[in-house]
């Protein structure tokens, strides 16, 4: 009879525990998706029936904003286990990427540790929150519908995202467990005390073994916030614990939680949150209904003939692409699925085929429906409409660019990138026709955006029903793709939102710490003058997009350098731009470039290291409008200047 040792027994026991949260969780996951899918296509058709009715017969939904804030509840939450189990939070990994396996393997699992505690503490508050209403009677202003079931299933849902961190955490401690390495134990341990410290001293700031001037504490804590980001904890858990341990110490705990509960829910219940999910799903449907490639053929069958055609016709694609689906990444997933296999068959050097698209692909932050915008007019309160359109011109500004770039290239040298056969006019009217399905939604959701007739959120509804409706009466949407497009448009969502849900309270934490001042009153002491003290932010955001994605960078500085730039005179929507542009440029620099990931997963006969080199030309594309939009603020404020 063979028996199990103990050093045996204690990873099967932590296996087991690992597949027992896992099963679990499973069908409250399931259901979970369910009811935030329900809540999203709600969402959607509420807000087509408000928009309807205003325009045609000048009246709205009874209290239809109200409950589209109460369903984005559902929405932003519902996903969340979901996405830990897929291991699809936004973290930074560069630093765990360069330790040993004995060294990584803690680093991660004691990141864990760290947010299961804080997702715990996140849903007692929400709970808090939920009583409250119950106890009070708060129901909605036109409605009167009551609000308390909506945060109740908010604290579910963290709770179940709790679980989720549990069920990795578990699988995490069997695999240092099995390693039987002292070295990996030896940090696990260093992680468990160090987290153990910093919620005592979160809860009990009298514990303290020394004093801290109150000067020092807000730069202690921001510290640690980039320390347990660069850590591989989750970038939203590292701005709750900031937040929570910030505040604690320069006011009172009791201020730190209740600042925790009232804005996670006060952000998740925003109707204006509404324009992500919104806009990512629509975006989705283009993709999923095959209008993305219909795009691209068209470019090519117009500029396929020219001096490297086939990268420009993905930048055009990419650009039109972009102004649909409002992200960087599914332009990169679509572009190089669609064009990579043409530009390996024509002979293309594929560094600068996939540096194209990568770069190409950035557009998608400036033309809207960008969700950097979103999350810059979130933080600073500015008309995100007005980003929107201040985003068209430099948008369409960067793709000439890139197309000048790339053919003045391939036209030194051809081999790089050979030319496409010559399209005959009724080709290229035919793969025209072909793209407006593309055509209109742009015009529904730029064009409504433009002329006022409805808000950026009224638009992401208006796209996602436009879009349904053509790939429905073309046939070109599956039922499968449809529930598909759906659910991944609530996972990728709840990623973005549950950083800014954190965020909010990491920025009154900001506001109460005096940062900005102290940051202010340095800088002006550097006597920079007014183009230094911008060309000094730029640099800046350029070093901190080398390691760190855009959506974070935007929500960890823009509380710091916005006062200073209102400050120094700068108009918020010219700054606003510039900002995105230069967080974006982080996704294609070495060593994060998230957007060269994505592409160097889809070639495999390119290293990473050679992408890099590829898109190092296509700087100059990023330097000449950065200094253009610099130069000729116009560029940026004319089309915002007509709203």
């Amino acid at each position: 009879m063979t028996t199990v040792g103990s050093e045996d027994a204690a990873p099967a026991a932590l296996v087991g525990a690992a597949g027992f949260f896992g099963r679990i969780i499973a069908w409250p996951s399931r259901a979970a998706l369910f009811i935030g899918g329900a809540a999203l296509v709600a969402m959607m058709g509420l807000t087509v029936a408000d928009v309807v009715l205003r325009n045609l017969f000048s009246t709205v939904v009874p209290g239809g904003m109200e409950m589209i804030g109460l369903l984005m509840i559902l929405v932003a939450l519902s996903t969340l286990a979901a996405v830990e189990l897929n291991d699809s939070h936004i973290r930074v990994d560069i630093v765990l990427n360069a330790l040993p396996e004995f060294a990584r393997l803690p680093m991660i699992t004691g990141g864990l540790q760290l947010t299961f505690v804080m997702m715990l503490v996140t849903a007692s508050q929400i709970m808090q929150q939920a009583s409250y209403l119950y106890t009070n009677g708060i129901v909605s202003g036109v409605l009167g519908v009551p609000e308390w079931p909506f945060v109740v299933f908010a604290t579910l849902f963290v709770l179940l995202f709790a679980l989720a961190i549990l069920n990795n955490l578990a699988t995490g401690l069997a695999a240092i467990t099995k390693m039987r390495d002292a070295r990996a134990i030896l940090i696990m341990a260093a992680w468990t005390l160090a987290a153990a410290a910093i919620f005592v001293i979160a809860f009990f700031p009298q514990l303290m073994p020394f004093d801290i001037p109150r000067s020092s504490r807000g730069l202690i804590a921001i510290s640690l916030c980039f320390a347990l980001i660069f850590l591989g904890v989750h970038v939203a858990a590292a701005m709750a614990l900031t937040a929570l341990l910030g505040i604690s110490l320069l006011i009172a705990p009791t201020a730190s939680l209740t600042s925790l509960g009232t804005t996670t829910i006060d952000v998740v219940s925003d109707q204006t949150w509404s324009v992500v999910p919104l806009f990512t799903w629509m975006g989705l449907i283009v993709v999923a209904s095959g209008f993305a490639e219909d795009l691209y053929r068209s470019a090519y069958r117009w500029i396929g003939h020219l001096p490297g055609g086939l990268a420009s016709a993905s930048t055009v694609a990419c650009a039109g692409l972009s102004s649909i689906v409002g992200d960087t990444l599914s332009g990169v997933y679509s572009m190089g699925s669609i064009a990579l296999p043409q530009m390996r068959s024509y002979g293309y050097d594929m560094k600068l085929a996939a540096a194209s698209i990568a770069c190409a692909a950035t557009i998608g932050v400036m033309v809207p429906p960008s969700i950097a915008f979103i999350v810059y007019g979130m933080i600073t309160e500015v008309s995100i409409g007005k980003l929107f359109i201040a985003g068209v011109l430099p948008g369409i500004l960067f793709a000439v660019i890139l197309i000048l770039l790339i053919t003045v290239r391939a036209a030194i040298t051809p081999g790089l990138a050979p030319r496409g056969e010559v399209s005959t006019w009724s080709e290229r009217f035919r793969s025209s026709a072909s793209t407006w399905p593309v055509l209109l939604l742009i015009l529904l959701v730029l064009g409504g955006i433009y002329t006022g007739a409805v808000t950026p959120n009224e638009a992401g509804g208006l796209g996602v029903f436009g879009a349904l409706l053509i790939s429905v009466l073309t046939r070109r949407l599956t039922l499968s793709g449809f529930f598909r497009s759906l659910g991944q448009a609530m996972r990728l969502s709840a990623g973005i939102i549950i950083i800014f849900m954190f965020a909010t309270a990491f920025s009154r934490f900001i506001a109460i710490s005096g940062l900005t001042g102290q940051l202010a009153d340095f800088i002006i002491g550097l006597e920079l003058g007014k183009y230094g003290l911008i060309g000094a932010i730029l640099i800046f955001y350029v070093l901190i997009g080398m390691f760190m994605n855009a959506l974070p960078a935007l929500v960890l500085t823009v509380p710091l350098f916005f006062p200073i730039a209102m400050n120094a005179g700068f108009d918020p929507v010219w700054f606003g731009v510039l900002v995105v542009i230069m967080v974006e440029l982080g996704v294609v620099t070495p060593p994060i470039g998230v957007n060269v990931f994505a592409i160097a997963s889809m070639t495999k006969e390119v290293s990473m290291y050679d992408i890099f080199r590829g898109v190092f030309p296509f700087w100059i594309a990023f330097l000449i409008l950065i200094g253009l939009i610099v130069l000729f603020p116009q560029i940026s404020l004319f089309l915002p200047s007509l709203m």
